[in-house]
Parts: C-alpha cells; sequence; structure tokens
C-alpha cells in the first residue's frame, strides 16, 4: 500500500500550523510556500505508518495551481486563525467547496491554529475595536460538524509542538480509518481536557468505519 498523503490548505498566509519534524536534517520550522511536501511517521495500532504532506499555498494567486496537489487525498486539513474571525468564513465560503470539488472521498479535518492567541491581551484589545472576540472553541467545533468534519483540533505552535504532531496524529487515524478507535481508547483513561487547561483540544465529529483492509494512505492540504 502506498503511504498516507495529507494535503493543508486553508486560512491567511502564516496561520501558524508548522508540520511535525520532518524526515531529513533541518530545524523544526515552517516557511510558506506555494507547494512544499513533508514526511513525518506514527505508529498506529503497533504498525509504522508514514504520512506524507503537501502544504499549498491558500493565496487567490495560485487557485489554478493548487487543484496539481488534489489527486490521491485521501484527508484534508482546513486551517483557520482563531485570532482572526473572518478566516473561519473562508472555511465555508472557499475551503469547503474546493474540498468538495476536487477531494470529494477525502476526510476533512478542521484546525483552529495560534491557540494561544485566544486570551492574549493584545489580540483581544485590538479585536474589541471592532467589536469582535477570537473565535471560540464553540464556534469552531460547530462549523466543523457543518461541514462535514471528523474531527475538529486546536493548536498553538508557540506553545506547544506537541499539539501540533497532535493534529497531524489526528489526520493520519481519520485517513486509514482509525480515528475514533484509537482517541476513544485514549481518551477512556484520561479523558479530553478544555482548551484553557492544555495547549490543544481535539473534538471527534463523526463516527468513523474502521476497515483494516484500507491500504494506509493519506494526504493534507
Amino acid at each position: 500500500p502506498h503511504p498516507p498523503a495529507a494535503r493543508r490548505w486553508g486560512g491567511p498566509a502564516g496561520c501558524g500550523l508548522r508540520p511535525p519534524r520532518a524526515s531529513g536534517p533541518g530545524p523544526l520550522s515552517y516557511v510558506p510556500t506555494v507547494f512544499e511536501n513533508y514526511t513525518a511517521s506514527f505508529e498506529i495500532d503497533k504498525q509504522r505508518t508514514e504520512l506524507n504532506m503537501w502544504d499549498t499555498s491558500g493565496s487567490a494567486y495560485y487557485d489554478n495551481v493548487r487543484p496539481l496537489a488534489y489527486p490521491d487525498s485521501d484527508a484534508v486539513l482546513i486551517c483557520f486563525d482563531i485570532s482572526r474571525p473572518e478566516t473561519l468564513d473562508s472555511v465555508l465560503k472557499k475551503w469547503q467547496g474546493e474540498t468538495q470539488e476536487f477531494c470529494p472521498n477525502a476526510k476533512i479535518v478542521l484546525v483552529g491554529c495560534k491557540l494561544d492567541m485566544r486570551t492574549d491581551l493584545n489580540t483581544l484589545r485590538e479585536l474589541s475595536k471592532q467589536r469582535l472576540i477570537p473565535v471560540t472553541h464553540e464556534q469552531g467545533s460547530a462549523l466543523a460538524r457543518q461541514i462535514g468534519a471528523v474531527a475538529y483540533a486546536e493548536c498553538s505552535s508557540k506553545v506547544s509542538e506537541n499539539s501540533v504532531r497532535d493534529v497531524f496524529h489526528v489526520t493520519t487515524l481519520a485517513s486509514v480509518n482509525r480515528v475514533h478507535k484509537n482517541l476513544k481508547r485514549s481518551n477512556s483513561k484520561r479523558g479530553l481536557k478544555r482548551a484553557s487547561q492544555m495547549p490543544g483540544r481535539t473534538d471527534l465529529l463523526n463516527d468513523t468505519e474502521i476497515r483494516k483492509d484500507r491500504a494506509k494512505s493519506c494526504s493534507i492540504m
């Protein structure tokens, strides 16, 4: 079977979701590009699963080029910036339709980035001038259900690199139809903590059929 492939898209440039440490040399850092490929591995059911990630630019300048990365995508990460409420609107106005058109069978994971900015005083002050507040967890989770996502996750690469890695881990599980089996087993022991208590939080939204004969392949944009 081919290795999981993932595609990430959505949100403004620099929305704050950096991939986990990729194979090969180099520091864990992220510089926005048109197309970037990463590889990471996770252990699922005692089997090593390799995830191929395609990070694509969400800029309108690349609307005609971005679909070149869509074929064979098993999962899609749609990202928005928690500190910028307008980026949540783009999920419905742009990314949901694009996903349905080019990756109709791909699992969707909605990701709220820059979780640390939800309680940042400067961010709260600037948004209050527009009578706005950061996107709440409830808003993100509700939108994820609306677009049919299998999970909603929040993370902060500034506060916790582990929260970012958890996002890609959940996406890998979704790609091989293991997301609910593995995470529910883990959560039964310690439970999901609220975002105010930890750097990241993931909500499981849809029961995903578990198929053992599925090729372990996923794609994230």
